[in-house]
């Protein structure tokens, strides 16, 4: 079975909910993929807005849901680094869900550039979770990276939810413009990217031409 068709029957089986079981398989699966899960966390927010959309839960209940679901699965990948440093790439769980690979692409992102990437990876699905466990590895201020998570959270989880609550009973609709937004997402963060790196590179190369023309003959 391809990916598209698991989507797809994840999407009738969580839209088929309402109430307190709803608002419990929303919290429940961000919780799982906040631990690195692959569970696409973004269809599960556009589920959300679905089941508001179609009256199964409220509006403001599915953001609710949606924001406590992302922002702890964060913190709690965020505290264990900073509480087990990088013993926690041993506990049984971690150890198949974030491979090395995945592990030395996180510390590379961070270690360039924290404050940046605690914003970032909350848009990149696949690097948001080694991101924010190395975060907490590599000792990032906590409120930094509460800051900067939740601030990302305050605008991807709204976009993804009122996605959903728009297209109400339309899922097909829904999860194709789902699809094309993370394309805009993911292009608009390689422009925001290849500027900021841009930007210092530039401040950097000036700083550098001003000391030397400080110097003394």
């Amino acid at each position: 079975m391809d990916l598209s068709a698991l989507v797809d029957q994840f999407v009738t089986f969580i839209t088929a909910l309402s109430g307190l079981k709803a608002y419990a398989m929303i919290l429940g699966v961000l919780l799982a993929c906040g631990l690195g899960v692959p569970i696409p966390e973004d269809i599960t927010l556009v589920s959300a807005g679905i089941l508001a959309g179609i009256g199964n839960i409220s509006l403001p209940g599915a953001l609710l849901a949606g924001l406590i679901g992302v922002l702890i699965g964060d913190a709690f990948l965020f505290t264990l680094g900073r509480v087990y440093g990088r013993r926690v790439f041993k506990l049984p769980i971690f150890r198949v869900i974030f491979t090395p690979p995945r592990i030395a692409i996180a510390e590379k992102k961070v270690l360039e550039n924290s404050r940046f990437i605690c914003f970032t990876a909350r848009f990149l699905p696949g690097l948001r979770s080694p991101v924010f466990l190395m975060s907490g590895v590599l000792g990032v201020r906590p409120a930094v990276f509460y800051g900067l998570d939740g601030f990302a959270a305050l605008i991807s989880v709204p976009i993804w939810v009122l996605i959903g609550w728009w297209f109400g009973q339309n899922i097909d609709a829904a999860l194709a413009f789902a699809e094309n937004m993370q394309k805009w997402v993911v292009s608009g963060l390689i422009v925001l990217v290849v500027g900021y790196i841009s930007f210092k590179r530039l401040r950097k190369k000036k700083a550098k031409n001003k000391a030397a023309n400080q110097k003394p003959a």
